[in-house]
């Protein structure tokens, strides 16, 4: 066959693959298989950020709320004991103000609450405390599916005020208050220390102590700390009352000294 007819022949030959089986086009199964794998892990890169900037949102809301509350317990704490009222005991041998404190609990009566009615000389003695919280014990229960034992229960800061009994001699009418009626203030609390700043008397420097046992003398000043289980602790709180124990005193003509309240 001549060169001639060769070329002829090869310039209208039809191309292989197109109607043949010989030429194919598209992706193979190993590209697909390698297309897939890199889309997956794409998607979850991708969705490991959004999960891990939502959760970055998230803890920082509850940061910022949970700062907001305890800004907002601070400010009534300061309030109410900035209101203490040096109230005196009725009827007692001695003259003793309605003032007693410990490192972890305080009670103390105070003025121009608007709960109080005119009837209690606008006075409500009140209780402040670091128990366990049981609302929290519940919750971790229900959530746990099972009961939660009293060594692990979570503590909060719970107040306790009534209407003061102008009649009372001591805080057992008070003490006598069902827990439940308690106000819960702050949860996520490990630890409260409670401070004063005073003296016994005039002719003494006043310093810090973990208690007040000076019956006739009102603290200069009152220091909160708390612990939370989290790390998160507020700052500490100093309270200046701003009633001396001279305004709840009845004077004793005789004596010219403060003396208890008539019965």
């Amino acid at each position: 066959m001549s060169a001639a007819i060769k070329n002829s022949l090869r310039d209208h030959a039809v191309p292989r693959g197109q109607y043949g089986q010989q030429a194919q086009y598209g992706f193979t199964l190993l590209e697909m298989l390698i297309g897939l794998a890199l889309l997956a892990l794409m998607m979850v890169l991708v969705y490991s950020a959004l999960h891990v900037g939502i959760r970055a949102w998230d803890a920082g809301d509850a940061r910022v709320g949970e700062a907001a509350q305890q800004r907002i317990v601070q400010s009534f704490i300061r309030r109410e004991f900035a209101q203490l009222f040096p109230v005196r005991w009725r009827g007692v041998p001695t003259s003793q103000i309605a003032f007693a404190g410990t490192k972890d609990e305080i009670r103390f009566v105070t003025a121009l609450n608007l709960d109080a009615g005119l009837k209690d000389g606008g006075l409500q003695w009140a209780r402040l405390q670091l128990r366990d919280d049981v609302n929290a014990d519940a919750n971790t229960a229900a959530s746990a599916g099972s009961s939660i034992s009293v060594s692990r229960r979570g503590k909060a800061l719970y107040l306790t005020r009534e209407s003061f009994d102008l009649q009372a001699k001591d805080w057992s009418e008070l003490d006598s208050v069902p827990d439940a009626q308690a106000t819960k203030l702050l949860g996520g609390i490990a630890s409260m220390e409670i401070s004063y700043f005073g003296a016994e008397n005039d002719l003494v420097d006043p310093q810090w102590m973990s208690e007040w046992n000076y019956p006739l003398r009102m603290p200069q000043l009152i220091k909160f700390s708390f612990k939370t289980d989290h790390g998160r602790d507020p700052p500490e709180l100093i309270v200046q009352p701003k009633i001396g124990e001279e305004a709840g005193c009845y004077e004793n003509n005789f004596q010219r000294q403060c003396g208890s309240r008539r019965a």
